[in-house]
């Protein structure tokens, strides 16, 4: 026949199970928290570095703006220093050919007189002939040496406002380059990726792991069979 079971032994069971079940419940309650102060963590690291993103975006912005309105602005500089050097190399062109046709007014005086005081001396025939030639053919020299000064001028002209064009083209790429390239935000940061919590079932196992061990516990204490 068997003994009466043991109150102590149902006690210490269900103390073992309580006991069991309490641990099980507050590992799963660690985990929990474990899992929930990362994932804040790691969401507060995240917009973080999102303002830290959109903070630098706005300050290259600025600066390319601003980098904006300075290249504009030499730009506008370099043309207008142009233009006045384009003005100053037309003057002292147009100054060489006011030059030239006082001369050539000056030739053509000196012709004329030439030919009234011929005239007014008397002179024909071959004597005649000759002076005038002579004074024909020093003008007509003036007048080549004129038109080969003036081509002369001219070329220089051409050369000079070409390297005036080709510095000022220079000036606006050197400042170009300061704006070539537009800004561009930041590689966005990774979103986070969130740490799962412990499973209900996990919990649910523990639990019932617990009722088996408090379960183990009454039953080896139970009083055995006397035979």
């Amino acid at each position: 026949m068997c003994e009466p079971i043991s109150t102590s032994a149902l006690v210490l069971g269900g103390a073992s199970a309580a006991a069991g079940g309490l641990g099980a419940i507050g590992q799963h309650q660690s985990a929990s928290a474990q899992a929930s102060a990362r994932n804040a963590a790691a969401k507060s690291d995240y917009k973080y570095q999102l303002k830290v993103r959109e903070r630098n975006w706005d300050r290259e912005r600025y600066r390319y703006n601003r980098q904006l309105g300075q290249y504009e602005t030499q730009v506008r500089e370099n043309s207008m220093a142009a233009q006045r050097a384009y003005a100053g190399e037309q003057n002292k062109l147009n100054n060489i050919y006011k030059t030239a046709a006082v001369k050539q007014q000056a030739n053509l005086v000196s012709l004329l007189k030439g030919s009234g005081r011929m005239a007014n001396a008397g002179l024909t025939g071959k004597t005649a002939d000759r002076l005038d030639n002579q004074i024909v053919s020093q003008f007509g020299r003036n007048q080549a040496i004129a038109a080969e000064s003036l081509m002369g001028a001219q070329m220089a002209y051409d050369d000079r406002t070409g390297e005036l064009r080709r510095q000022q083209i220079g000036a606006n790429n050197r400042a170009y380059e300061k704006v070539a390239i537009n800004p561009q935000a930041g590689v966005a940061p990774t979103p986070p990726v969130m740490t799962p919590g412990p499973s209900g079932l996990g919990l649910a196992a523990g639990l019932l792991g617990a009722g088996v061990d408090g379960f183990s516990t009454y039953n080896s204490l139970l009083p055995k069979p006397v035979v």
